[in-house]
């Protein structure tokens, strides 16, 4: 394949772009220098291009999924690519969220932007599962582009929950949280940028954690913004994330999200005794603005229920919590307007495995159809252009300055504490809006919902979603956070309550 090097009209209307009056002779000699260039992509275009390590065994192409099959819309695409004959996932059927890479099988990410695209790779966290004896069940919905924490937005048409099909199932991970809930599957891998593991986790009734920034490596994964992105394990219990995460877990040298990544025995959480674990009870996760009194209520019972079988409680302030969203929005307005939109998916500067391969199926599709780009991502694209014409970055440059301070705001109470605890989402599922609801409405279905999730998707901190009780037929998730890399006390705190919620009668899976 041979590029086509920019001409002397070319310089001149991308000169106009930028500001420049280009000389006769600048250009001139820019369109000599144009063919060196040309000489070495040229080249580039000739050498194979490296791929991640990939499972060897046989795989068919799968099939859309039967509208009898799917009522939930849940799947994308149904599949049966089995892993190896042994291992700790051995037999176990798992869901992938469509924005994780299977090769041979058609990756949408929730999305017609996409297209047709087909992924020849494995994205890391897929290799390990074959490897670890699992199954690939099929791909799962999930929200256009990622774009929405409802799950109004998929295409080719919206998620139902299916404890109460009428309501919204959260998302992102929309499709993963609805399989599971809907007895499809045991465990599902799911993604979390604003909370889109624990947000579907919580409205559906299931168990979702989103594990320490760079714990699971995001190779091969479809990205919103490097510093915010998450991979983890969704199930039906707390005893199906365990095993997933200790599959997926640990440095693949491909990622530079991951930084001194330390892997834990997480199923050692299950077994973990309640008395001595501390949990502090974060009072600024409660009576928001947004809060439902009944989900406060719920969780603060489940909370009394932990504290009765011995764990010891106690309130603790934490003023940043409330200033943490305001840290969350800059970073992710601007930072995935650079690098999901204008960057192509995969951006430029950081050291890792880049899939040019999707990099050129999004890049070509959506800047060749803009206006099938979700509402939300328009709305992001224009916004952060006109912030950054305006005030050149600063605003992101000093969120990114601030979530040191922030983080530390966090770690100094879990200096004190094993976990933090707080509801995931302030309130329980609402219905889903109508297809017709327009932009406005459409909108803020989407982002409404994260104001306890998305902190801490810039403070990187482990924060899982476990259910604790149903009010008129609707799951409540309570959220636990831990230290960085100490999944195995978030993982202890969950599976206790969730033991006794059952045990009490407040929770059946």
């Amino acid at each position: 394949m041979s590029i086509e090097a920019p001409s002397a009209k070319d310089f001149e209307a991308l000169s106009q772009r930028f500001g420049l009056r280009l000389s006769e002779a600048e250009r001139a000699a820019f369109v000599s220098f144009a063919e060196g260039v040309k000489l070495s992509y040229d080249r580039l275009d000739e050498v194979p291009d490296p791929q991640p390590p990939r499972f060897a065994g046989e795989r068919s192409p799968g099939h859309a999924p039967r509208d009898a099959d799917n009522p939930y819309n849940a799947w994308a695409w149904i599949s049966e690519i089995k892993g190896s004959a042994n291992g700790p996932l051995a037999g176990e059927r798992i869901g992938v969220k469509d924005n994780i890479a299977v090769a041979g099988l058609p990756m949408r990410n929730g999305s017609r932007t996409l297209g047709n695209f087909v992924p020849t790779i494995d994205a890391t966290v897929i290799t390990r599962i074959l490897e670890a004896g699992g199954i690939i069940a099929g791909k799962t919905t999930c929200e256009d582009l990622c774009f929405s924490g409802g799950s109004h937005t998929s295409w080719p048409a919206p998620i139902k929950n299916p404890r109460k099909p009428s309501h919204a199932a959260g998302g992102s991970s929309s499709g993963s949280a609805a399989a599971i809930a809907a007895g499809d599957i045991r465990m599902c891998l799911g993604g979390d940028q604003g909370g889109s593991v624990r947000t579907p986790a919580s409205w559906c009734g299931i168990v979702g954690l989103k594990p320490t920034h760079g714990l699971v490596p995001y190779t091969g994964i479809f990205p919103v913004e490097p510093t915010l992105d998450h991979c983890g394990p969704m199930g039906r219990t707390v005893e199906d994330v365990a095993p997933l995460l200790a599959v997926i877990a640990g440095p693949d040298g491909l990622d530079p999200r991951q930084h001194n990544a330390v892997v834990q025995d997480y199923l050692s959480a299950l077994d973990s005794p309640l008395q001595g674990l501390k949990v502090g009870v974060v009072r600024e996760g409660f009576g928001r603005p947004e809060s439902d009194p009944a989900t406060d209520e719920t969780v603060r019972g489940a909370l009394q229920a932990l504290q009765r079988q011995g764990a010891q409680l106690e309130e603790v302030s934490i003023p940043w919590h409330l200033e943490g969203f305001h840290v969350y929005t800059a970073i992710v307005l601007e930072g995935i307007s650079e690098m999901m939109l204008k960057g192509n998916a995969m951006g430029y500067g950081w050291q890792g495995y880049y899939s040019a391969e999707m990099l050129e199926a999004f890049g070509r599709n959506w800047r060749a159809r803009p206006d099938e780009l979700p509402v939300a991502a328009k709305f992001v694209l224009l916004t952060s252009e006109y912030i950054r014409d305006k005030y050149y970055g600063r605003h992101y440059a000093k969120a990114q300055n601030l979530r040191r301070k922030f983080r530390a705001a966090y770690d100094e109470a879990l200096s004190r504490f094993d976990v933090l605890a707080m509801p995931t989402i302030p309130f329980r599922a609402p219905p889903l809006p109508e297809a017709d609801c327009g932009p406005e409405a459409t909108i803020l279905h989407s982002f409404n919902m994260e104001g306890n999730t998305g902190p801490f998707d810039v403070t990187g901190h482990p924060a899982i979603s476990v259910p604790c009780g149903m009010v008129d037929e609707l799951p409540v998730g309570l959220m636990f956070i831990g230290k960085a890399f100490d999944e195995v006390s978030v993982l202890r705190a969950a599976h206790h309550l969730e033991r006794i919620a059952q045990a009490e009668g407040q929770w059946t899976p």
